[in-house]
């Protein structure tokens, strides 16, 4: 039904976040009404988002530049005995936008599926592991990880692998409190609600 150009514009942006065919197919015909230089404008952000910004070497949150570290982690004034552990990008913004938090953050890149039994090992739990070992060497160590995780069964599952893992840290663990309804995605939640919930963290205990 659609030419070739828009078939494979759909089939590209539908494999994108949150963007069905339906959604591609609209942005398509929204494009056709753009100039080519806004199309140019377009292209060019898109692939400036590949070279300017780099993979934070400590919390893999987004790098500006050709700073190894992102601004947070090179922070000074931030906590660096408390990281905050989310799933994604998008987590680490939504905590920050509620002005609660000051310590550091890790992304993980994901959760554990039940569909996926092996997908545990695409995380990045390793890498949180060694980091707060590495740090408990120096003058300010981890004292405490925050699981800041979804409160779905993917986000459940995840959340108690990780603390296993971490037990043998010594860290404090806990997870966020009141206000997050089961099943909610933290991104979309209101900054009050998630800020309640950070405040309200509970310590997990393994039995």
């Amino acid at each position: 039904m659609y030419p070739n150009p828009i078939q494979e514009f759909i089939a590209r942006f539908a494999s994108l976040p949150s963007i069905g065919p339906r959604q591609a197919s609209r942005l398509a015909f929204h494009l056709l009404k753009k100039s080519t230089g806004e199309l140019q404008g377009y292209a060019n952000v898109i692939l400036a988002l590949h070279e300017n910004l780099n993979v934070c070497a400590e919390c893999f949150y987004v790098s500006g530049g050709k700073d190894k570290n992102c601004e947070i982690c090179n922070d000074p004034e931030r906590d660096q005995s408390v990281i905050c552990v989310v799933e994604k990008e998008t987590d680490a913004v939504a905590i920050e936008k509620t002005g609660r938090f000051k310590g550091l953050y890790h992304v993980l890149g994901g959760t554990i599926s039940k569909l996926e039994p092996e997908s545990y090992k695409k995380l990045r739990v390793k890498e949180l592991f060694e980091r707060i070992k590495t740090s408990q060497k120096d003058k300010t160590p981890v004292k405490e990880a925050i699981l800041a995780l979804n409160p779905t069964p993917e986000g459940d599952m995840t959340a108690l692998y990780l603390e296993r893992v971490l037990k043998a840290t010594g860290v404090k663990i806990t997870r966020l409190g009141r206000g997050l309804p089961s099943g909610a995605d933290m991104e979309f939640a209101d900054e009050e609600t998630l800020g309640e919930a950070l405040d309200s963290r509970k310590e997990m205990k393994t039995k």
